[in-house]
C-alpha cells in the first residue's frame, strides 16, 4: 500500500508540474523583462538562464515515462528524492532576486514579492501530495527576502518582514496539511481497493470449506485454456448427509464437510479445480489428459475415500454418488447440466455409485427436455388428460368409485408415465396448473355421474402433501366445487405421506377440505412415511393397501398376513379398507376371503377415457375374460409420486 501512495505522489506531482512550470516561466519572463528595463540586463540574463535551465530539468523529469517497477518502495522514493532536489534547486535560483533588487530595495522590489508570494503558493498548491517540493522551492527565497526587508528597519519593514514570515508559516503548514490530506485519501483508495478486492476473493469462495464456490467456479472456468482439452466434470453428492444434521446436528454435518472437502482434494488430479456448489454437492474438474488415474478409478476412489467410516459418526454412514460428463470445452451450465443427470441415474442404482453421461442419458435428457418444453401446450390443448380407473365392490362386482390417472401420449416420445409428467411439471412450475386441470376432469367426471343419477360414485384425484404445502390448492378446489355447484362428497383427495412438511400447515388445508365434505384417503398405505398414528386422524374415511402388498398376494402368506391386519385394523377403527394392483383372479379371492370389500386394478380395468368409463359395467364381464381384455403389462405405470399419478 505504501508503495501505491507514493505512486500517487509521484503521479499528482507530475501533473501539478505541467501547469505551474509554465506560469513559473512566464512570470521569470515577467522579472527579466523588468530587469532588462531597468538597465542591469546581464544579471537577470543569467538569472532566468539559470531558472529555465532548472525548469527544464524538472519538465523532462516529469517527461520521463520510464518503467518504475511495481515492487518496492526504493524506486519511486528514489524519483520523489529528484523531485525535490530540483525543487531545491529553483528555490535557490529564486533566492537570487534579493541580489537583482539589491536586498529588496529597488522600486521592482514589491512586484518581486509579490511574484515570489504567488509562485509559493502555486507551489503548495500544485505540489500539495508531496509536501518537500514546495518547500523546498519557497522556504529558502522567502526567509531571504524576509531578512532583508527586516534589515532595512523602520516599521513598516518590520510589519512587511513580519508578514513574510506569517506567509511561509501559513504555507509551510498548509503544504504539510495537503500532503498528509493526500496521503490519507490515497490510503482509504487503497484500503478500499483491497476491500473490494477481498470482497470479490471470498465472493468466490465456499466460506466453510474454503473452495470454490458457483461463482468462483464459473470464473475459474473462463480462464481455462480450450486446449487442454478434454475436460472431465466429477459432480459428488453426499448420500446420508440429511441424517448427519438430523442427529448430531449442523455443527458436526459442517465438520464433515470440510474433512469431504480435504479428501477430494487429496484424490484430485494435479491442477484439478474443486467446487461446493450447494449444501452437499461438489464439482471436480479436471484436464483428462492431466489425470495419472483413469476416470472409473479416480471416481472409486473417491467413493471409498468419502465412505470410509467417520470416527464422529457412530450411528450414520455417508456414502457419496458422483455423475461424469466429459466434454471438449469446458461450459460452466452444459457439464451441470449433463454432470447432475447422470447424478441421478447414478442414485437410482444406490448408494456409492457413479455414472458417466452417455448417449443413452443423453436420450434420456433430449427426452426430459422435450416434455418440459411441449408440457404446457398439451396441457392447454387437452391432449394431457385425465382417464379413470375404476373401483369395484369384490361382493358386487358393482362400480363404486372412479380414479383420475393422468395419461399423455407425446407426439414422438409415446405414452409419458404420470410420475414424469408430474416431475417435469414441478420443475417448469406448471404443477399448479396441472393440478387444476386434473381437478376440472374430476369435476367433469362427476358432473356426468349426477346426470345420470349415480350420486353414490366418488370419484379420486391424487395429490403431494408438497402441494398443500407450498400452494393455495384447498382454496382453488374449494372454490370451483362452490362455482360450479359440484357435490363434494362425490371428490376424494388422496393423499400420501412421501415426506416430511409442514405438518400444521398441511393440516390446516386438510381440514378446510374435510369440513366441506370432501373424503380424506390415505394411499399406499404401508409404504414410505405412512404410519399408524395417521389412523388416529379423524379426517382419514380410507385408506388403501399398496399394490406392492397385493400383487401376487395369493403365493405370499407373509404379505396376507400384513394386509389382514391393515383391514382388521381398519374395521376396528371404522376406516374403509382397499386394496389396489389387483392383477389376477387369484389375488381378488384372496382379498375377498380376507374381508377387503374394495379394490382397483387391470384385473377389472385399465384407466380408461371418461364416456368410457361412464358406460364401464364390470358385472357384464367374465372375470377371465375382462383381465385379458384389461390388463396391457405395458400400460403399467411405475410407482406414483405426487399429484394426479
Amino acid at each position: 500500500m505504501e508503495a501505491g501512495i507514493l505512486r500517487d505522489q509521484l503521479a499528482d506531482l507530475r501533473m501539478g508540474l505541467f501547469v505551474s512550470m509554465p506560469i513559473g516561466t512566464v512570470l521569470s519572463a515577467l522579472i527579466l523583462a523588468v530587469q532588462m528595463l531597468s538597465g542591469d540586463g546581464l544579471a537577470a540574463v543569467l538569472w532566468f538562464a539559470a531558472v529555465s535551465l532548472i525548469n527544464g530539468a524538472r519538465i523532462g523529469l516529469a517527461l520521463d515515462q520510464s518503467e518504475i517497477p511495481d515492487r518496492g518502495l526504493k524506486p519511486v522514493g528514489t524519483r520523489l528524492s529528484l523531485y525535490g532536489i530540483l525543487a531545491l534547486a529553483s528555490g535557490i535560483a529564486w533566492s537570487f532576486l534579493a541580489l537583482l533588487s539589491d536586498g529588496y530595495t529597488t522600486p521592482q522590489a514589491p512586484l518581486y514579492l509579490i511574484v515570489l508570494a504567488g509562485l509559493s503558493a502555486g507551489s503548495v498548491t500544485y505540489g500539495a501530495s508531496y509536501a518537500p517540493a514546495s518547500l523546498n522551492f519557497m522556504t529558502l527565497p522567502l526567509l531571504i527576502a524576509a531578512g532583508c526587508v527586516l534589515a532595512q528597519g523602520n516599521i513598516e519593514n518590520y510589519v512587511l518582514g513580519f508578514t513574510i514570515l506569517l506567509f511561509l508559516g501559513g504555507m509551510i503548514r498548509s503544504s504539510l496539511l495537503g500532503q498528509a490530506r493526500f496521503k490519507e485519501t490515497s490510503r482509504l483508495k487503497y484500503e478500499a481497493r483491497e476491500f473490494a478486492a477481498r470482497m470479490e476473493r471470498n465472493s468466490r469462495r465456499d466460506p466453510l470449506t474454503n473452495l470454490l464456490n458457483r461463482y468462483g467456479l464459473e470464473q475459474a472456468i473462463g480462464q481455462i485454456g480450450l486446449s487442454d482439452g478434454p475436460f472431465v466434470a466429477m459432480l459428488i453428492d453426499l448420500d446420508g448427509f440429511k441424517s448427519v444434521n438430523d442427529t448430531y446436528g449442523h455443527n458436526i454435518g459442517d465438520d464433515l464437510l470440510v474433512r469431504v472437502a480435504r479428501r477430494i482434494e487429496n484424490h484430485a488430479p494435479p491442477g484439478a479445480t474443486i467446487a461446493r456448489i450447494g449444501g452437499d454437492e461438489f464439482v471436480l474438474l479436471f484436464p483428462a489428459l492431466r489425470s495419472p488415474r483413469s476416470t472409473d478409478e479416480l471416481a472409486s476412489s473417491i467413493i471409498a475415500a468419502i465412505a470410509n467410516p467417520d470416527p464422529a459418526l457412530n450411528s450414520v454412514r455417508v456414502g457419496a454418488s458422483i455423475g461424469i460428463y466429459v466434454s471438449e470445452k469446458p461450459r460452466l451450465t452444459e457439464m451441470l447440466l449433463r454432470a447432475d443427470f447422470a447424478l441421478y441415474a447414478a442414485k437410482r442404482s444406490g448408494r456409492n455409485e457413479y455414472r458417466l453421461f452417455d448417449a443413452e442419458l443423453e436420450h434420456g435428457l433430449e427426452r426430459k427436455h422435450c416434455i418440459e418444453r411441449d408440457l404446457r401446450a398439451a396441457i392447454e390443448a387437452g391432449t394431457l388428460c385425465s382417464w379413470f380407473q375404476p373401483i369395484v365392490r369384490l361382493d358386487t362386482h358393482a362400480v363404486i368409485g372412479f380414479e383420475a390417472l393422468l395419461r399423455w401420449r407425446h407426439p414422438v416420445h409415446g405414452a409419458i408415465p404420470p410420475p414424469e409428467i408430474v416431475t417435469a411439471a414441478r420443475e417448469t412450475g406448471l404443477l399448479p396448473l396441472l393440478t387444476e386441470t386434473v381437478f376440472l376432469n374430476c369435476c367433469s367426471m362427476i358432473e356426468e355421474l349426477v346426470k345420470n343419477g349415480r350420486q353414490d360414485v366418488r370419484v379420486a384425484m391424487n395429490l403431494s402433501p408438497r402441494e398443500l404445502e407450498a400452494g393455495n390448492v384447498d382454496d382453488m378446489m374449494l372454490d370451483i366445487l362452490k362455482t360450479k355447484n359440484v357435490p363434494a362428497a362425490m371428490l376424494e383427495i388422496e393423499i400420501t405421506e412421501e415426506a416430511p412438511v409442514d405438518r400444521e400447515r398441511v393440516d390446516e388445508k386438510l381440514e378446510r377440505l374435510a369440513d366441506a365434505g370432501i373424503s380424506i384417503v390415505l394411499d399406499d398405505f404401508g409404504t414410505g412415511f405412512s404410519t399408524l398414528v395417521s389412523l388416529k386422524d379423524s379426517r382419514i374415511r380410507k385408506i388403501k393397501i399398496d399394490k406392492n402388498f397385493v400383487r401376487n398376494l395369493a403365493k405370499s402368506v407373509e404379505d396376507q398376513a400384513l394386509v389382514k391386519a391393515v383391514i382388521d385394523l381398519g374395521r376396528t377403527l371404522g376406516i374403509e379398507v382397499m386394496a389396489e394392483g389387483v392383477e389376477t383372479d387369484a389375488d381378488r379371492l384372496i382379498l375377498r376371503s380376507l374381508d377387503c370389500m374394495v379394490a382397483q386394478g387391470f384385473l377389472f380395468s385399465a384407466a380408461l377415457p371418461m364416456h368410457d368409463a361412464l358406460a364401464f359395467d364390470v358385472r357384464h364381464f367374465d372375470n377371465s375374460a375382462a383381465a385379458k381384455a384389461a390388463f396391457d403389462p405395458a400400460e403399467l405405470p411405475p410407482r406414483r409420486t405426487g399429484s394426479a399419478a
